[in-house]
């Protein structure tokens, strides 16, 4: 008798305690039914759902099938280790299964067995899903097609499923409403490449439809204002208008940024508890869109009393004076917040009573506003102020700089060690580094941190940008040729220039700048300008 008559040879894709059980599930991605294999005799343990479990061992895991994946780690991925021990029956199996399945790399699972006593040798036979050898799209331009490449980060390879079709559809009709082609059509053309086995080429047949702009812009709801005034809150969702330079296209993350902005303009007129209760966005026409926004406004509110809480360095006259807001004043949320540097109001150049405490070394000061409402038109502000202690600046530390010198960077900080943490120091060192034209300014951050209770180090990490400029121009005029040539070396080291190894292309890090320039018509006329 050969091997595999002397060995139960199984094909199993869920074990479990019910008392049916099958040898393979269909795909999720994949609702067409399957062949089912032959089961297990009735004695198989791994089938038996109402014997008593047995440990076993795993001696052996084959991987089967796999062609573009790494066996080692569906082995991992899966749970199927040799040298483990397992009860059968149980779910272990089935939750093996489950977890090949979830990676979408398959269209086909099944694990077999082969028993010899207590040991168990797993066999796991795999389907991968065809590659996208190709992506491909049609309809649109050679730019956008490469743009939407990019956004959609679809590479050669990967596996063609339907969740990744299905994922990629929805992601290009919502690439295409951002520009305004809010009826954009999307079909799908898959091509089985007839030289490469399990190769396909998707290609995304695009139509646009036309542009889709705003026609009316309605509210609902609102007393206090009218429609006029509410649309111009939003700063970039409008209505069509005789101004035909406003940009009309509807763009969802703009319309959410435009009713936070509607919100503030009642927070702003002491409206506190103005919501947006519902909106909806419905099809005018082929070509328009509407939008009906329902507002509940709210009661109309006032500051009756404002008291403050904790603060011990400052007066209270003083903080108060700062905070400008007082008995009877109109409630407004985002100037109270401004003028105490809180939330999205915090401007770090701005005076503020934030920034008066921070400025002053209280790194871990903060201020927090607590609102009682009194009455129906009434509220009570008490300012709650954590002080903390004064910070003193530990250790200035520079990072990323390859090509500048620390000294000359040093000499553009205002934080030094020894003195005590400043927050508008901070933001002139950020002004004076982004100046210097060797750092990208946009990613110039310090990052602050307290080391202990009254200490913190900063460390400047920079990115460096090339600041050098080579210039070249010429012409032809009065039957002769004109031409200049420049280059402007900005991180020039004078003192580097005879140092051995310095010349990379040339000796720079002390922030020295040279010009030259040459100008010539020929025969004629020759200039060789330094500077």
């Amino acid at each position: 008798m050969n091997k595999f008559g002397k060995v139960f040879l199984a094909i199993v894709l869920a074990v479990s305690s019910t008392p049916e059980t099958f040898a393979q599930e269909p795909s999720p991605a994949d609702p067409a039914p399957r062949e089912t294999a032959v089961a297990f005799p009735e004695n198989a343990p791994m089938l038996r759902s109402d014997g008593t479990p047995r440990l076993y061992h795993i001696r052996n895991v084959d991987i089967h099938g796999v062609k573009y994946l790494n066996p080692e780690i569906l082995k991992s991925s899966a749970g199927l280790i040799a040298g483990d021990s397992i009860y059968l029956p149980s779910d272990f199996i089935a939750n093996a299964i489950s977890r090949l399945w979830s990676q979408r790399f398959f269209s086909d699972v099944k694990i077999g067995a082969q028993i010899e006593g207590d040991s168990l040798d797993l066999q796991v036979f795999l389907q991968e899903r065809p590659r996208v050898y190709d992506w491909a799209f049609e309809g649109v331009s050679k730019g956008k097609q490469k743009d939407l490449l990019e956004k959609l980060k679809l590479r050669r390879g990967s596996e063609l499923s339907d969740y990744v079709i299905d994922k990629n559809t929805k992601l290009i009709k919502k690439y295409w409403a951002d520009k305004g082609f809010r009826n954009t059509e999307v079909d799908v053309r898959i091509k089985n490449d007839s030289v490469r086995p399990q190769a396909a080429t998707v290609t995304f047949v695009i139509d646009r439809k036309d542009k889709v702009k705003i026609g009316k812009i309605n509210f609902s709801g609102n007393e206090q204002f009218a429609d006029k005034r509410l649309r111009r809150t939003f700063k970039k969702t409008h209505q069509k208008s005789i101004n035909i330079f406003r940009n009309t296209k509807f763009n969802e993350t703009d319309f959410e940024d435009d009713k936070e902005l509607l919100i503030d303009f009642y927070n702003s007129r002491g409206f506190r508890n103005a919501t947006v209760v519902r909106d909806s966005i419905y099809p005018i026409d082929d070509r328009r869109l509407g939008i009906d926004i329902e507002l509940s406004e709210g009661n109309k509110y006032y500051i009756r009393n404002v008291s403050w809480v904790g603060n011990s360095v400052y007066e209270t006259e003083e903080l108060q004076r700062m905070f400008g807001v007082k008995t009877g004043d109109t409630y407004d949320k985002k100037t109270m917040h401004k003028r105490l540097g809180i939330q999205k109001e915090t401007d770090l150049e701005a005076m503020s009573v934030s920034s008066l405490y921070q400025n002053n070394g209280y790194l871990m000061s903060q201020v927090e506003p607590a609102e009682t409402i009194v009455g129906p038109d009434s509220i009570d502000l008490e300012i709650k102020v954590f002080e903390g202690k004064q910070f003193t600046i530990n250790n200035v530390g520079i990072t990323g700089n390859q090509r500048v010198d620390d000294e000359v960077i040093r000499r553009e900080l205002a934080t030094y060690p020894g003195e005590l943490y400043d927050r508008s120091l901070l933001m002139r060192t950020l002004r004076l580094l982004g100046s210097m034209g060797h750092f990208n300014a946009e990613n110039i951050q310090p990052d602050i941190r307290p080391v202990s209770n009254e200490l913190v180090d900063i460390n400047w990490a920079l990115e460096e940008q090339a600041s050098d400029q080579f210039n070249i121009a010429g012409g032809w005029g009065s039957g002769t040729f004109v031409g200049s040539v420049g280059i402007t070396l900005n991180n020039l080291s004078i003192r580097n220039f005879f140092k051995k190894g310095a010349w990379r292309p040339y000796p720079m890090g002390q922030n020295q700048r040279l010009q030259i320039s040459a100008q010539t018509n020929g025969t004629y006329y020759l200039s060789l300008i330094p500077n």
